[in-house]
């Protein structure tokens, strides 16, 4: 099964959202899949910014019943921002408390996502698969294995998330599949 699926669903608001939003957590810590990241990339932080209550269930009444019956995702928006970078990326990594997420691109210019396999013998990463998100886009992410993203240089990414943090992406997937055509 393929990590990702697009989704063909539209936010219900764009990225002025952002200016309800504040910051919740900064990630900057780096994983067992990046330790040796090439010297000419720079490694992006990536921002959670939680969204006003009456926002967040807005997006939230958007997933149907039966997928909310497995787990009512949770709401944010995520942003990175590649300033004064030349090759700037979202190293290999795998979210913590976070098994998938459904991903509305307010913002994205051609960045690629890249998903790998871990071998634990010789600690390397091999890639498997990779898509492009547009702005406007939908995907449907596996946030469990290991993945990177290829940042455009001077660009900020703004993502609106429905984050699962116990449902498995194949579990979401399936109830989706059952329930929206997808």
């Amino acid at each position: 099964m393929s990590p990702f699926l697009k989704i063909d669903w539209k936010a219900p608001f764009g990225r002025e959202i952002i200016k309800y939003a504040k910051l919740q957590h900064r990630f900057t810590k780096t994983q067992k899949y990046n330790k040796n990241l090439a010297d000419e990339y720079t490694s992006v932080p990536t921002e959670a910014l939680t969204l006003p209550n009456h926002y967040a269930d807005q997006i939230i009444s958007m997933v149907p019943a039966s997928v909310k019956a497995l787990e009512v995702p949770q709401a944010y928006l995520i942003r990175m921002t590649a300033t004064d970078a030349l090759q700037p990326v979202l190293p290999a990594h795998v979210d913590y408390n976070r098994t998938c997420g459904i991903n509305f691109y307010l913002e994205a210019d051609g960045e690629k996502t890249h998903y790998y396999e871990w071998d634990r013998e010789l600690k390397s990463l091999t890639e498997t698969e990779t898509f492009v998100a547009a702005q406007g886009d939908c995907w449907l992410i596996d946030t469990s294995i290991p993945h990177s993203v290829t940042l455009k240089p001077n660009q900020q990414r703004l993502i609106l998330t429905l984050s699962f943090s116990h449902t498995s992406f194949p579990e979401v997937v399936a109830r989706l599949r059952r329930v929206c055509n997808v």
